[in-house]
């Protein structure tokens, strides 16, 4: 993965990409709100492309991708999303556990699939197939296919049908919500007073959703949800190691700073009146 293109139009404000779901769209606010700048869904999947092209300058990058590529992240300390559900994709079943030989999912969700994955090896012993499908392949066509098919939540699903959330069956496998995602700019992009700023707004935020299953902060057992998922990831050979995560090092006595002029440094034009480099 490139660096990410950092913001040469000091006049944009900045972009923060988040995920189509609820409690993301909480996150994108409650960043936006900070940095006076303006939020703009993509799929998780799409969300390290959103950086690296200059769509964004901040973005919810699935923590998977955060694990792999740590080089290419900037991280905001303890700002995540971490929950007991999962916000992205369900796991339908066409008959019994038992009966899964293979999986139906869609390639661009990985971190999906490999929990997934983990879960069914892990907490039932099952080591089925995950069989690739084209987007928008009809749910019915998969179970006839598959004996199991990773959706979206939103999908109409046949009564009756057998249905596991991943995020439940992570916490009831760990004890720990899952950490889905982290917020993230290019490397070396984030200054320390926004990343301050950043995650003191999110620390207040409180609930993202007001049912309990979400939160948007690491603190509490969010850390520790993180960390379960690195130790399972390196113990069956998804990582070569646990990598040290990219958060930015910030300290609460860092000196007051507009955090929308510290987001990105951009030089001010030597040539500009004092007046002008202050407007």
């Amino acid at each position: 993965m490139t660096e990410a293109t950092p913001r040469t139009d000091a006049q944009r404000p900045p972009r923060i990409a988040v995920w189509p779901v609820a409690p993301a769209a909480v996150l994108g606010r409650v960043l936006a709100d900070v940095l006076g700048g303006e939020v703009v869904a993509v799929e998780s999947h799409q969300a390290a492309g959103a950086l690296v092209s200059g769509e964004a300058d901040l973005a919810l990058i699935p923590t998977l991708s955060v694990l792999r590529t740590p080089e290419a992240f900037s991280l905001v300390p303890g700002v995540g999303l971490v929950g007991e559900r999962s916000p992205s994709r369900t796991l339908v079943l066409a008959g019994g556990l038992g009966d899964i030989e293979t999986v139906a999912f869609d390639p661009r969700w990985g971190q999906e699939a490999l929990l997934t994955q983990l879960l069914l090896r892990e907490h039932y012993d099952l080591k089925p197939t995950f069989s690739p499908v084209p987007d928008g392949t009809p749910l019915a066509e998969q179970l006839a296919a598959h004996g199991a098919a990773l959706v979206s939540p939103d999908t109409q699903i046949p009564d009756g049908a057998v249905v596991l959330d991943l995020g439940q069956e992570w916490t009831d496998l760990t004890t720990r919500p899952m950490v889905w995602g982290l917020v993230a700019s290019g490397p070396g992009v984030l200054t320390p007073e926004a990343a301050l700023a950043l995650a003191e707004a999110v620390a207040d935020a409180g609930d993202p959703t007001g049912e309990g299953t979400y939160q948007l902060s690491l603190t509490g057992l969010g850390y520790d949800g993180l960390e379960a998922l690195s130790d399972h990831l390196f113990y069956t050979g998804t990582l070569g190691a646990i990598p040290e995560l990219p958060f930015v090092p910030v300290t609460d006595e860092e000196p007051e700073a507009d955090a929308l002029d510290v987001l990105l440094e951009v030089p001010a034009d030597p040539d500009a009146s004092p007046e002008a480099r202050t407007n």
